[in-house]
């Protein structure tokens, strides 16, 4: 090809369109489309990103009940508290100039802790460290992998608070009192069971005992979940905090003296018998919708005069009462009774958790003896299932590990 000059040249322009360009014998490297998440077999190579993607607008729509859940999953006590210790942080961020979202960085999350450990809380008191690392789980989750601040330096700092703050300063974890036989038949006996709202209280403190439940755990009970027999009740947990999927278990409260669950138990069904659904017009209809149904909850808010309470507005728990409802339940009774604190502890729904697994290792119940009774994990401490039959059959045993208690909590001695 003969060479050009420079007088050869007419005309010439810039060419924008890459169409009429003249083919380059030099290949353009392809641009690949590669993420963190990107796995590639043998040989493999990955897509390009000019490739057209296949979906539509409908393969990233999913229905109204579908989104909720998605935004929703998790425990409800999980979500409230992982969104409000996020909201507190965004809070303080914004009023200190710095930024939260959509990302941030170590220095605004260490010196937010290291306001929260200096500050301490509203009513003054320190904050724990273990409630400062559950916030600090919180924070840093709030970002994408590759994007969070660096937690490691900020649990450090916390166990550093703990060691040379919290605990010479005379911090301790808050603990519940142990609600023992001893101290429950003295909160039963001041109970009025002549009303329906002493029978449900009443029902539900023995059954609670008995199970070793978790406030909520016993406001989960259906009404199909109690099975009464002739020297006990049978009680089925469906779940429980520890464990969250899988098959339920039936496990058997024998009867005796100082708690009478059949008896306590046996009122409060009947009560049950005779509660209707609450109308717009009356309280407890004659004929009306039973509240004696297999599928409804064993215990209801009640009336001051016993009838069922209108749950139209409750939106979280429906016709379920809430775990704070029972945590109230139990320290109004405890202090009517003159047993609010216990070896300086106050006494809480978490009391009836505590206070039998106190009874059963002092009457040397061995220890994965009470792990079973109180759905915890034989090494962990929390939930074990040794006992549940792969049919869900019953243990036809009738095995209790409270026969092992004194009746009475050895009171009278």
């Amino acid at each position: 090809m003969p060479e050009v000059t420079e007088a050869e040249i007419i005309d010439a322009e810039l060419v924008e369109d890459l169409a009429v360009m003249p083919a380059t014998t030099t290949p353009i490297a392809p641009s690949y489309a590669l993420t963190r998440h990107t796995l590639l077999g043998p040989g493999e190579l990955p897509p390009l990103t000019e490739e057209t993607s296949q979906f539509t607008e409908i393969d990233f729509k999913v229905p109204e009940d579908v989104k909720r859940r998605a935004n929703e999953r998790g425990a409800r006590n999980t979500r409230v508290n992982r969104d409000s210790s996020r909201a507190r942080f965004q809070q303080w961020c914004e009023s200190q100039g710095r930024i939260a979202r959509p990302t941030t960085t170590t220095a605004n999350v260490a010196t937010y802790f290291g306001h929260l450990m200096e500050k301490g809380k509203d009513d003054g008191a320190k904050y724990s460290p273990d409630t400062l690392l559950a916030y600090c789980g919180r924070i840093v989750s709030w970002y994408p992998k590759g994007e969070r601040p660096d937690g490691s330096l900020i649990r450090e700092m916390i166990e550093d608070y703990r060691l040379e703050e919290y605990i010479p300063a005379g911090g301790e974890p808050e603990q519940s009192a142990g609600l023992t036989l001893k101290y429950l038949v003295k909160v039963l006996a001041a109970i009025d069971e002549t009303t329906r709202i002493g029978r449900r209280d009443a029902a539900m403190l023995v059954l609670q005992y008995g199970m070793l439940y978790r406030a909520v755990e016993v406001t989960n009970l259906l009404v199909r979940h109690v099975r009464l027999d002739t020297d006990g009740v049978w009680v089925w947990t469906a779940k429980s905090k520890t464990r969250r999927s899988g098959k339920g278990r039936w496990r058997f409260i024998r009867d005796r003296p100082d708690l009478q669950i059949t008896a306590r138990v046996r009122a409060w069904l009947a009560d049950l018998r005779e509660l209707s659904e609450p109308t717009a017009g009356h309280q407890n209809p004659a004929g009306g919708e039973s509240a004696y149904l297999p599928n409804k909850p064993l215990f209801r808010a009640l009336t001051t005069l016993g009838n069922l309470k209108r749950r139209a507005n409750a939106k979280v728990r429906g016709l379920f009462l809430t775990g704070r409802a029972v945590n109230e339940m139990v320290k109004a009774r405890s202090a009517a009774a003159d047993v609010s604190v216990i070896n300086g502890l106050k006494v809480t729904s978490h009391s009836l958790r505590a206070g039998p697994n106190t009874d059963l290792a002092e009457a040397d119940v061995p220890l994965a003896e009470r792990n079973e009774a109180g759905d915890w994990h034989k090494d962990s401490t929390l939930s074990d299932d040794r006992y549940n039959r792969p049919d869900g059959s019953i243990d036809i045993s009738k095995r209790d590990p409270f026969d092992a208690v004194p009746l009475w909590g050895a009171a009278g001695t």
